[in-house]
């Protein structure tokens, strides 16, 4: 009698910064292509596309051109926000954390807002309008910000793909507001545990 199939298991991350660079260049389909975190594609499509609509409005180069940029921007960042969030998970086992939370903003930004430039660059010159500067600049603010946010929610088993435990998105959206709350609330207690430590 053949022995049954073994059971998919899910994808091994290395748990130091330099191991996880060299597996993402060394394997950059099964890293960013086949790990491609839809759950940040959503998010990131969605965060970003109203900062993108807003900053044109604002510059008055009209409904039109606003929604056209905000259709560009959620394309871009249903592809690449996938991408970034492959390579935050890929970083999100590394030890000690804090190596990951300095590295990541530098990769993700070295990565994406580079390609983000051209992109509306290219827009901008198809429409005749120049709104990409403050666009991006508030973008890469968001990036940073995000990008250590969603380390610090996949370290707590949120916004994963691929993994052990498969939770639905929705199930992740539940546990946001928890985890945004513990992660404010991060450098208190860090602060408060260091102060506690050193008086022991």
């Amino acid at each position: 009698m053949p022995e049954p199939a073994p059971a998919a298991t899910a994808p091994t991350f290395e748990t130091t910064v330099p191991r996880v660079l060299l597996s993402l260049l060394r394997h950059p389909i099964r890293s960013l292509v086949l790990r491609w975190n839809w759950k940040s594609a959503v998010l990131s499509a969605a965060l970003r596309a109203p900062i993108f609509f807003f900053t044109y409005v604002f510059k008055k180069d009209g409904l039109r051109l606003a929604i056209g940029a905000a259709i560009t921007q959620s394309v871009f960042r249903l592809i690449f926000g996938g991408i970034n969030g492959a390579i935050i998970q890929s970083f999100s086992r590394v030890e000690p954390p804090w190596h990951a939370v300095l590295t990541v903003p530098l990769v993700l930004a070295a990565f994406s807002h580079v390609v983000e430039f051209f992109v509306q660059t290219a827009y901008d010159h198809q429409t005749g309008v120049n709104g990409k500067g403050k666009a991006i600049s508030i973008s890469v603010l968001v990036s940073a910000i995000s990008a250590v946010f969603n380390l610090f929610a996949m370290r707590r088993g949120a916004l994963l793909v691929k993994d052990e435990s498969q939770q639905s998105i929705w199930r992740d959206l539940r546990r946001m507001p928890w985890i945004a709350l513990e992660f404010i609330s991060f450098p208190l207690v860090w602060r408060r545990r260091r102060r506690k430590n050193r008086t022991e």
